[in-house]
């Protein structure tokens, strides 16, 4: 049985919305601790298990830590459309679209020190792009290459060379010890590349049961080149393993992403871990009545090929058709998979 989780985000975070989510086939919520506070975080994860329950339907619950990845630094939607340049700086400082020439905090640029005139920076999943013009010590002047929203703390990342990662830092300890006390029944961990990390999270976790259940399950996200390479080790370390497709291809490039997927899958399921896809899988729905026939066929070959889990991200977060996608990712899920509708990838975890 394949499991369907979807992002909470303003598309679904209404009540009577997530309740017909829930109904009409999700069986796991994605809570993102990049998009907002721990205390809206745990309300929202009470209010998601008060649904389930209502419905009788248990759920997965799974909170996830972003990693110390660099974001922007606006709150709202910035938009693209009329700019003529963008200038990034290199630490934190409000979103100004307004002024005469709009200007973009960041979180802190990891990556300044490789940033060269000509290069492209790349926002979120590769949906906006700038290409830099000139830099100095605080920022770097750009010029927009496409013109759509800038989402509310998108990542930002330079096309073509390396990335520096951090899996665990600081506040991911403090979120990964209190676990034992919330009503989260699984953790990912974003930006997973070596054994050692999951290892940490697991000692930071515990093994204390709560609530008559075991401690949360430990995903190791799966997003670099050299997250997919280790990909048999993170996948026995683990207990489950979400392919991230959005990042992987940002690290890996357009020429070897497929081939890094298809090894994170394979290595995944031949360790036994419950297997997880996501990013932009339906997206197209949101902006047309029929969805995008690679999307679709791409979705559909998933559930053939037994993969336990497929996260929803922009399609639940943001998307215009948030229900009308569950709708078709469950009939696709009971058409193509066991015939069964979507369940929890961990039973005796899971808020009931």
């Amino acid at each position: 049985m394949t499991s369907l989780i979807a992002t909470m985000g303003p598309a679904i975070l209404s009540p009577r919305t997530l309740h017909d989510a829930i109904a009409r086939g999700v069986s796991a919520l994605r809570f993102s601790a990049s998009k907002f506070s721990a205390g809206e975080l745990a309300a929202q994860a009470q209010r998601t298990a008060g649904i389930g329950a209502a419905l009788g339907r248990p759920l997965d619950l799974l909170l996830d830590l972003p990693g110390a990845k660099t974001r922007l630094t606006n709150e709202d939607f910035f938009p693209l459309a009329g700019v003529e340049r963008l200038h990034v700086l290199f630490h934190p400082a409000p979103a100004r679209p307004e002024l005469p020439v709009a200007q973009i905090g960041t979180t802190g640029m990891a990556i300044a020190p490789y940033i060269e005139p000509g290069d492209i920076l790349v926002l979120g999943d590769g949906e906006n792009a700038l290409r830099v013009e000139s830099r100095t010590a605080d920022g770097c002047m750009t010029r927009p290459l496409t013109h759509g929203d800038v989402g509310r703390h998108k990542g930002i990342s330079l096309h073509g060379k390396p990335q520096a990662y951090q899996a665990l830092g600081d506040a991911e300890a403090i979120a990964l010890k209190g676990l034992g006390e919330s009503v989260f029944s699984g953790v990912i961990v974003s930006f997973v590349e070596d054994p050692d990390t999951l290892e940490q999270a697991r000692s930071l976790i515990g093994d204390t049961p709560h609530d008559g259940r075991p401690a949360p399950a430990l995903i190791a996200k799966i997003e670099t080149r050299a997250g997919a390479e280790r990909a048999a080790e993170l996948a026995r370390a683990a207990d489950g393993v979400l392919l991230g497709r959005g990042d992987l291809l940002l690290d890996a490039g357009e020429l070897d992403f497929y081939d890094l997927g298809k090894t994170v899958m394979k290595e995944t399921q031949k360790a036994g871990r419950p297997l997880m896809v996501g990013t932009q899988l339906l997206a197209s729905l949101s902006e047309g009545w029929l969805p995008n026939r690679s999307e679709l066929a791409y979705l559909s070959h998933l559930v053939e090929k037994e993969v336990d889990g497929l996260m929803l991200a922009t399609e639940t977060t943001v998307g215009s058709a948030p229900l009308r996608t569950v709708e078709l990712v469950t009939a696709l899920i009971e058409r193509y998979g066991t015939g069964a509708a979507p369940a929890p990838l961990f039973p005796s975890r899971s808020a009931a």
